[in-house]
């Protein structure tokens, strides 16, 4: 019988800096974290932990993704960061959350870069590159963003110590455009791929923002080291590392996956539709002081079905109203396996500035329903978020 395991509790941090590790298995360990495997096998003080899925700070929010000048890279990194120059075919980067990196920036592919940021990015910035305003439409150009808003289509053939960007606009002639007047480049998405690994790969979110994409990764001596997924070595302190989440591992995450059923209808009007690792309105996944990377979006009345195949043990997901768009609404949230109705304390009265951890159990189930109806005001701000919502071995 599908039941409600527990609802997740913040536990108190016996240890400074201690982590909290999630598993297949049941419990959730806490304590310092001693040692990571390439294996994903994890020492939690004395414990060891197997098939990681996801390591947390306990007590620190997730920080929000980089506003400030940042490389966002094609695998789904997002650096913070200094640009220091570059060739043809690869840039130089300093990211500001790895120690010594001006002294030994990073050579990040140009066939690995989705966008590059120079300056400050507006407030209303999509996390997404492709849903970027100024770059709409584009297919086949890449795109400089100078300082004064103006956009310039054409062909970046490469980069140069100062920094600079050689560029040939649409029409024009190849010039030397320095860096300090460029706001942004959004890089050609036909020539932008990166060699997906084979297996598991770990992201890692860093104090300053940063999130970083590691094919390899471990932890020793209070170090993570590893290699990113675009090729840097890379060794970061342990305290600089504000999570570690297993992508591709024993864990599913809804965003990934298609939903076999999607019903969706407006109170008054048009219905928004259901997004995924953002929210209904493009905007990151956040939650109290945490923004999140993985998770859905969801408005008024939505009801999203996936297949479970029978394959996974439980359900769980962080669900609340978006603290942006959903500070004054209400919804009522269900979770249904197999057509059967989860009960979930606080989900069926949704208030904002009240998330509810969920943690359900699943075993068996064939279907996993997600639905969020209507409160009391109708869908007037009541945008619901479910982050990191999961379905695991």
């Amino acid at each position: 019988m599908v039941a409600v395991l527990l609802a997740l509790a913040t536990a108190a941090d016996p240890t400074p800096g201690a982590f909290e590790v999630v598993s297949p298995a049941a419990n959730r360990p806490v304590g310092k974290l001693v040692r990571l495997t390439p294996d994903l096998t994890a020492t939690i003080g004395e414990t060891t932990v197997r098939d990681v899925v996801s390591l947390r700070r306990v007590g620190r929010p997730l920080p929000t993704f980089p506003t400030g000048p940042h490389l966002v890279t094609a695998a789904g990194d997002r650096l913070a960061g200094e640009l220091l120059g570059g060739d043809g075919s690869a840039l130089r980067f300093a990211p500001t959350g790895v120690p010594g990196s001006a002294d030994e920036p990073w050579l990040v592919p140009l066939s690995a870069a989705s966008a590059l940021w120079l300056a400050d990015t507006p407030a209303d910035t999509p996390p997404d590159p492709a849903r970027y305003p100024w770059a709409d439409g584009n297919r086949n150009r890449d795109l400089l963003r100078s300082r004064n808003g103006d956009t310039a289509r054409g062909i970046l053939a490469g980069l140069a110590d100062g920094p600079a960007f050689r560029f040939r606009p649409d029409g024009g002639e190849s010039r030397t455009v320095a860096a300090k007047d460029v706001a942004a480049v959004a890089f050609n998405p036909t020539l932008t791929r990166v060699k997906k690994p084979k297996g598991p790969v770990v992201r890692a979110v860093l104090a300053d923002g940063s999130r970083l994409v590691l094919a390899t990764a471990s932890v020793a001596d209070n170090t993570l080291t590893g290699e990113a997924v675009f090729g840097a070595k890379v060794s970061v302190p342990l305290d600089a590392v504000a999570a570690l989440d297993v992508l591709g591992g024993k864990a599913a995450y809804l965003s990934d996956l298609k939903p076999t059923k999607a019903e969706q209808v407006g109170f008054l009007g048009p219905a928004w539709p259901w997004a995924a690792d953002r929210t209904v309105r493009g905007a990151p996944l956040r939650l109290g002081d945490s923004t999140f990377d993985k998770g859905l979006g969801t408005h008024p009345r939505t009801v999203l079905t996936y297949d479970l195949g029978g394959k996974y043990r439980r359900f769980e997901a962080v669900v609340g109203l978006d603290p942006a768009t959903g500070d004054r609404g209400r919804a009522a949230v269900r979770v249904r396996a197999d057509g059967k109705e989860v009960a979930v304390p606080g989900l069926a009265d949704l208030a904002a500035g009240k998330p509810v951890a969920v943690r359900v159990d699943v075993t068996g189930a064939k279907t996993l329903t997600l639905e969020v109806d209507f409160g009391p005001a109708g869908g007037v701000r009541a945008d619901v978020n479910w982050a990191d919502a999961r379905v695991v071995e």
